[in-house]
C-alpha cells in the first residue's frame, strides 16, 4: 500500500469517524427535542386550558357584577336589612371571583412564559439538526470526490450545530429571532 493509499484511508478514516460522531450527536439531540416538545405541548394545553378558564370566570365575574347593580338598583327604590344582607354578600362574592379571575390568569400568562422558553429550546434543537445534516451531506460528497478541504469546510456548521445542540441540552437560550427567521 502506497503512501498516497495510506494518507487517502486515514482521510476517509476521519470523514467516516466524523460523520458517526455527529450522528450519535443528533440521536441525542433529536430525544431530547422529542421530549422537550413534549413539554411544549403540555405547556400549550395548560396555557389554552387556562385562558379558557379565564373566560369562563371573567363571564362569572360580570354575570356577579351585573346581579350587584340590580340589587343596588333595587335597594335605592325600597331598602330594608335582607336587601342590604344580599348586597354584602353580592360585593363579597364580586371580590371572590375577581381574585379567582386574577389567580387563573396568572397562571395562563405563566404557561404563555413557559411556551415560549420552551420554544426558544425547540428552535435551537432544529438550528442544530439542519447544520448538522449540512456537515453530514458535505461530508458525504467529501469522500465522493475525495477533496480533504471539503472536509475542513464542513467542520463549520457542523460546530455550530454541536454548539446549538449543547446549549439546548444546556437549557441556554440562544434568541435567533431575525438571524434565521428566512427558515420559518
Amino acid at each position: 500500500m502506497s503512501d498516497e493509499d495510506k494518507a487517502n484511508e486515514r482521510a476517509n478514516n476521519l470523514v467516516a469517524l466524523t460523520i458517526a460522531i455527529l450522528a450519535a450527536f443528533v440521536a441525542v439531540t433529536a430525544i431530547k427535542g422529542s421530549n422537550l416538545e413534549q413539554q411544549m405541548q403540555q405547556a400549550q394545553a395548560e396555557r389554552n386550558n387556562s385562558w379558557a378558564w379565564y373566560q369562563a370566570v371573567r363571564v362569572r365575574e360580570d354575570m356577579a357584577t351585573y346581579q350587584l347593580a340590580n340589587l343596588q338598583r333595587e335597594a335605592r327604590t325600597r331598602s330594608n336589612a335582607s336587601l342590604q344582607a344580599e348586597i354584602t354578600e353580592q360585593v363579597a362574592e364580586v371580590g371572590r371571583v375577581r381574585e379567582r379571575k386574577d389567580e387563573v390568569q396568572a397562571r395562563a400568562i405563566g404557561a404563555e412564559a413557559d411556551f415560549a422558553r420552551l420554544s426558544t429550546f425547540d428552535d435551537q434543537y432544529d438550528i442544530s439538526s439542519a447544520l448538522i445534516s449540512i456537515a453530514m451531506a458535505i461530508l458525504a460528497v467529501c469522500l465522493l470526490i475525495r477533496a480533504r478541504w471539503l472536509f475542513w469546510f464542513s467542520l463549520g456548521p457542523a460546530l455550530i450545530g454541536i454548539a446549538f445542540g449543547t446549549t439546548a441540552m444546556l437549557q441556554i437560550a440562544i434568541h435567533t429571532g431575525q438571524w434565521f427567521a428566512w427558515l420559518a
